[in-house]
C-alpha cells in the first residue's frame, strides 16, 4: 500500500529523470559508434593510401636510402658481437646517436614487426584452412 502511495506522488518526476537518463546513454552510444565508424574508415583510407604508395619505385628508393646504412650498420654489430665472443676481438663499433636511435628502433621493429605479423597471420590460415 505504501508503495502504490509512493509511487502516485513520485512515480512521474522518477519516470521523468530515469527516461532523461536512459536517453543521454542512448545518445553516448550513438556518439561511440560514430566516433568508432570514423576511426575505421579512417584506418581503412591510410592502409590503402600506404598500400598504395609501395607501387611507385620513389617509395623503394626513399626506403632502401634508410634501411640499407642501418642494416650495414646492425651487421656490423652483430660480427663486432660474434668476433668478440668467439675470438676475443672487438673491432670497436660505435652506437648510433641519440637523435637517431628512436628512428632505427621504430625502423626495426617495423621491419621485423611486419615480418612477424605476416608469418602469424600465415599460421592462422593455414590452421584455419586446416593444412598445418
Amino acid at each position: 500500500m505504501l508503495a502504490k502511495i509512493a509511487q502516485i506522488f513520485l512515480g512521474g518526476p522518477f519516470n521523468r529523470i530515469f527516461d532523461t537518463v536512459d536517453h543521454a546513454i542512448d545518445n553516448e552510444t550513438q556518439r561511440q559508434g560514430i566516433r568508432a565508424n570514423a576511426l575505421n574508415k579512417y584506418a581503412e583510407t591510410a592502409v590503402l593510401d600506404r598500400s598504395d604508395a609501395r607501387k611507385y619505385r620513389i617509395f623503394w628508393v626513399a626506403w632502401g636510402l634508410f634501411v640499407f646504412p642501418l642494416g650495414f650498420w646492425w651487421s656490423l654489430v652483430l660480427i663486432d658481437t660474434s668476433l668478440t665472443g668467439v675470438f676475443h676481438v672487438r673491432l670497436g663499433i660505435a652506437d648510433l646517436p641519440d637523435s637517431i636511435q628512436p628512428k632505427a628502433n621504430l625502423i626495426f621493429a617495423s621491419i621485423f614487426g611486419s615480418g612477424g605479423v605476416a608469418l602469424a597471420s600465415q599460421a592462422i590460415a593455414s590452421a584455419i584452412r586446416g593444412r598445418r
